[in-house]
């Protein structure tokens, strides 16, 4: 019975740990300087403003055969993250707009994020293959480094750009809401 409770208590700690290292992407949650703990490399301790966000998005699953054929809905399964521990920010004058930066390529993330819930329940069906998302995730790749690359191009171009661009990533995680993590999409009506 000791030995029993033991083990729990132990796998209660382990859990709470692993748990606390990564965040999620949530709706209001806007990071801060608190959120970038590791330390910038040399190469960036120049007095240069950058930061790195150590962001990603995780797709898994483990379920039965009956299981993976029943489900069509897999949005609570793609997550949106990013590691504290493993992000850092050079401070210096112009913390604010590095941390605006960081949250537009947070936001961008959980775009893609929803872009990638949305096409693994469109593709998803009784008969698929258990690499059905295979296409979606290569395909999401692509679109994620292609939006990275005109982001990055609104930032180097103007403040204001930067701006326009994060207000245009927010309107789209708006317009795909049904496909946030917790959410479940609209079964369209058979005609």
């Amino acid at each position: 019975m000791l030995r029993n409770l033991f083990t729990l208590i132990l796998s209660l700690i382990a859990l709470n740990t692993f748990s606390q290292g990564r965040t999620e992407w949530k709706e209001n949650y806007t990071l801060t300087l608190n959120d970038f703990q590791a330390q910038a490399p040399k190469s960036q301790q120049n007095g240069s403003n950058s930061f790195s966000l150590a962001a990603s998005l995780d797709f898994g699953y483990a379920m039965s055969n009956y299981e993976f054929m029943l489900t069509k809905n897999f949005n609570n399964r793609v997550t949106a993250y990013f590691v504290p521990a493993s992000s850092w920010l050079q401070q210096g004058e112009s913390n604010e707009r590095l941390l605006q930066y960081a949250q537009m390529q947070f936001d961008l993330l959980e775009l893609h994020a929803r872009k990638y819930r949305k096409r693994l329940y469109e593709s998803k069906n009784a008969l698929s293959n258990y690499d059905f998302y295979q296409k979606a995730n290569d395909a999401i790749s692509t679109e994620y480094m292609n939006a990275g690359v005109e982001m990055q191009d609104a930032v180097l171009e103007s403040n204001a750009k930067a701006l326009e661009y994060h207000q245009k990533i927010k309107k789209e995680i708006a317009e795909m809401a049904e496909f946030c993590k917790e959410c479940k999409p609209v079964k369209a009506k058979k005609k």
